[in-house]
């Protein structure tokens, strides 16, 4: 079986850099929802979610000099894995919440928030160390 393409483009310090200031701008706006409750949760974790996504361009741009740059993020999550197991896998966590937060009916619980927000923070945060680094 042919393994899955992934769609990438290049990318340097400098896109990381950029990706990491908007990342850190989604974290601090989902962190400013996280006591709201009802469908401000599925925002919050939206918005974490995209704060995740831009915390694995970050690191995928510093580590491999390329980021994801297709639709589907569960393939992101995989070249994510090309650098960190572990990251890549909060990754997923993030992902699997995306189109229910963003697009879904249904009210997601404090649970997912916390979730995502927990990811969402971890990711930032060692984006900002590899950049730093």
């Amino acid at each position: 079986m042919t393994p899955k393409k992934i769609v990438t483009r290049s990318s340097d310090r400098v896109d990381a850099r950029g990706r990491l200031r908007v990342g850190k701008k989604y974290l601090e706006v989902a962190d400013l929802l996280a006591a709201e409750t009802d469908e401000t949760i599925n925002v919050c974790v939206g918005v974490a979610v995209l704060a995740g996504i831009a915390a694995a361009d970050t690191i995928c741009a510093v580590s491999l000099g390329e980021r994801y740059s297709g639709a589907d993020h569960q393939s992101a999550a995989i070249l994510l894995a090309r650098v960190d197991q572990d990251l890549s896998k909060r990754l997923r966590r993030l992902v699997q919440l995306k189109s229910e937060s963003q697009y879904g009916a249904g009210l997601l619980t404090t649970h997912d928030r916390d979730v995502a927000l927990r990811e969402a923070t971890a990711l930032i945060a060692e984006a900002d160390r590899r950049i730093i680094g």
